[in-house]
């Protein structure tokens, strides 16, 4: 989409009467795109959470604790508890096995865990090319201001436009990348990071988030739970760049995954193999060689992980999921 129409759109809709955007899943128009579309290609493999607190307007040291940094990794769940909720103004950047690159159309999509069409917390959403320099998707509200929404209240998707959070659970909120072409300080084509951050849906001034136009954003305000704020549950790659020819030829045989502890790995390996969680902390390493692996995955501790393997001439990675023994 072009970014001039962009930034036309959002003033020019301020001055108009409001739901000027896409309508909620199965509507004529909608843009959600459902967690198990053929349109996704990857899926976030790298997360780091900074929780907010569960009421920014009181003072309190109590931050949210629901859900495990995990659960924002691999394909979106849909299921309401498969999340890591951030709190107000909580912070959650992900990263990926491959760039995310900007082609036609929506180039990734952001799941939240609404359980209603119009019951939705919001976040702003940044890349980065560096993980340095971030740049903000102009966001937009037309959400009226004159009533607080609370945990009872609903709002209306047609009035927001690039929040993650407009759909509900199981759907997908897509950005596209080419609303960001021509800034200096990201390069649309190497996206490695996705920031989301809170927002704070008081009305109040001082306490409340806005939108690029410096309109107050209203949802659900306060959430004084530990599952408050911007609840994350994926982030689903729509256009990657390819993987080097070394990672697209090179494979390996590795059984059973998911395991309860002993995993075998198939292939000629000389080199190196390495167990990561899923934030990126190296868990175990070991140097091989030969045709046949086992290692055992129990002692790390961990409900999944990466297991990647270094050689002279290659790197494969494969996601291993480790269950309890019944």
């Amino acid at each position: 989409m072009n970014k001039l129409y962009v930034l036309l759109l959002l003033i020019s809709s301020t001055f108009a009467f409001s739901q000027s955007y896409a309508p909620a899943p199965g509507n004529v128009g909608s843009t959600a795109i459902a967690k198990d579309s053929s349109c996704f290609v990857a899926w976030a493999t790298g997360v780091q959470v900074t929780r907010g607190s569960v009421d920014i307007s009181t003072p309190t040291l109590t931050f949210a604790t629901f859900g495990q940094e995990s659960y924002a990794l691999g394909m979106a769940e849909g299921d309401g508890t498969s999340v890591v909720s951030l709190g107000d103004s909580g912070i959650a950047v992900v990263t990926f096995d491959s760039p995310i690159t900007n082609d036609a159309g929506p180039d990734f999509a952001i799941f939240e865990n609404g359980f209603a069409d119009d019951y939705m917390e919001f976040a702003h959403v940044e890349v980065s090319s560096d993980g340095i320099n971030f740049v903000r998707f102009l966001s937009h509200s037309e959400s009226p201001v004159v009533v607080q929404l609370d945990n009872f209240m609903f709002g209306d998707c047609r009035m927001v436009n690039n929040l993650a959070g407009k759909y509900r659970q199981g759907f997908g909120t897509p950005f596209d990348l080419d609303e960001l072409s021509g800034n200096p300080l990201l390069d649309v084509n190497a996206i490695t990071h996705v920031k989301l951050i809170d927002v704070i849906g008081s009305i109040s001034a001082g306490i409340g988030t806005t939108d690029a136009l410096g309109n107050i954003i209203n949802d659900p305000f306060p959430t004084p739970f530990e599952s408050c704020g911007f609840d994350l549950d994926a982030v689903g790659v729509i256009h990657q760049l390819p993987l080097s020819i070394s990672e697209q030829t090179i494979s390996y045989q590795l059984y059973p995954n998911p395991t309860n502890d002993i995993i075998h790995l198939v292939g000629e390996i000389d080199g190196e193999v390495r167990f990561y969680s899923l934030e990126g902390k190296l868990l175990y390493r070991e140097e091989v060689n030969g045709n046949q692996h086992n290692f055992s995955l129990k002692q790390l501790d961990v409900p999944s992980l990466i297991m990647e393997v270094q050689t002279y001439e290659s790197v494969w990675r494969e996601r291993i999921q480790i269950v309890s023994a019944h």
